[in-house]
């Protein structure tokens, strides 16, 4: 009797303990934010800096870099374009004072035919049998035929060139948010990565710029349209070429996540340009004014690394209670997938503790009322 009395008092004494093992909700307070460092929470490495003039010049160098960094043989320009005749373009001939030769079917429509160039690379032509046309420009062609012909004419003059519905060789493909997604023919015109979207019928409001993809030679590049739309920006402008796959995806993975002692947690879809931290808080109604600690407000960023990499994050801390924090949450560009996350203070901490651990010492008298029953008393 006297032992279980002992156990029971025991297991008493032990409740507040163990409601005291740790505070109740979450929390990621660090000591020392003046400085960048390293740590390992929960086997994830992650690197602390502090919102301020130097971080935001810093990142704003970095995408600067991101964005010039194009291959080589995707960021090739006009200079040297020439359109290649391929297997099913429609060539057009016209040898000048010869109609015998410009029009040898004798059509009298009023619309000359062409030539396709057939499986084998060539097309066939009166005194020259096959003439070699895939993987030639229209010039190279004329010359030769030119040559050529002058066993049979006297002083010929050829004008070679495609007709216009007869680019049928060569072709990129335009899919996702886009108004008319299909495949487009590449012409003698070069066409661009703006010309791609305005053949595509234009952007719809759910695209997201930002992410355009363009998958060619199993290799796959990010181009930013926001930059080349609304900034002007004429890297991203890259010349097309045959077999390119061009995808437009939608935003809704674009999303932003707040956390913690805000007013309103919740996540919503960025949205097309810029958004910076100012814009988040007050979005949502800024930080709760009787939980939140100002002085810890934190961006949750996923780092850059790779494949064989352990993942990193970039965690960014904010000191809202300076009167220039305003200017510096203006300036810090948000990017998809961030979690802003604020901290509570000590005493809401404490209060939450004690809110836990109350309900437990509250039954403690019809606890021992029920052991004293137990025991005969």
């Amino acid at each position: 009797m006297v032992f279980s009395k002992k156990f029971s008092r025991g297991v008493l004494l032990c409740l507040p303990l163990l409601g005291a093992c740790a505070y109740p909700g979450q929390y990621f307070g660090i000591a020392d934010k003046t400085s960048t460092q390293d740590t390992d929470p929960n086997g994830v490495d992650y690197r602390l800096t502090p919102i301020d003039a130097i971080s935001i010049m810093a990142m704003e160098s970095v995408n600067l870099t991101n964005t010039q960094n194009l291959p080589i043989s995707v960021n090739r320009g006009i200079e040297t374009y020439q359109y290649k005749i391929g297997v099913g373009d429609l060539v057009r001939i016209t040898v000048w004072d010869h109609p015998e030769l410009t029009n040898p079917a004798g059509n009298t429509t009023g619309q000359l035919q062409g030539q396709v160039v057939l499986p084998d690379g060539t097309f066939y032509f009166p005194f020259l049998n096959k003439v070699k046309a895939a993987g030639r420009t229209t010039d190279e062609i004329r010359v030769e035929m030119t040559r050529n012909l002058e066993k049979f004419i006297r002083s010929p003059q050829v004008d070679v060139y495609i007709q216009p519905n007869g680019f049928r060789s060569q072709k990129i493909y335009v899919s996702g948010e886009v108004a008319q997604p299909g495949f487009f023919p590449i012409t003698d015109v070069p066409t661009r990565l703006s010309d791609a979207i305005a053949q595509a019928g234009g952007l719809s409001k759910e695209a997201d710029l930002s992410n355009v993809t363009l998958q060619r030679n199993n290799q796959t590049v990010v181009l930013d349209a926001y930059r080349l739309l609304y900034q002007g920006d004429l890297s991203q402008n890259i010349l097309l070429q045959n077999g390119d796959v061009l995808n437009i995806p939608d935003r809704r993975l674009r999303k932003v996540f707040l956390m913690g002692e805000v007013v309103q947690p919740s996540s919503f879809v960025m949205p097309v340009g810029k958004l910076t931290l100012a814009e988040v808080l007050s979005d949502i109604g800024g930080i709760n004014q009787n939980t939140a600690n100002a002085q810890q407000v934190y961006v949750i960023r996923q780092a850059v690394v790779d494949a064989s990499s352990q993942p990193k994050l970039n965690i960014y801390h904010l000191d809202s209670t300076s009167p220039t924090s305003v200017l510096y949450a203006d300036q810090f560009e948000m990017q998809p997938r961030d979690v802003v996350y604020v901290d509570p203070v000590r005493l809401v901490r404490i209060n939450r503790l004690l809110g836990t651990i109350l309900p437990s010492l509250q039954l403690l008298p019809t606890v021992r009322s029920n052991i004293r029953v137990l025991e005969g008393e």
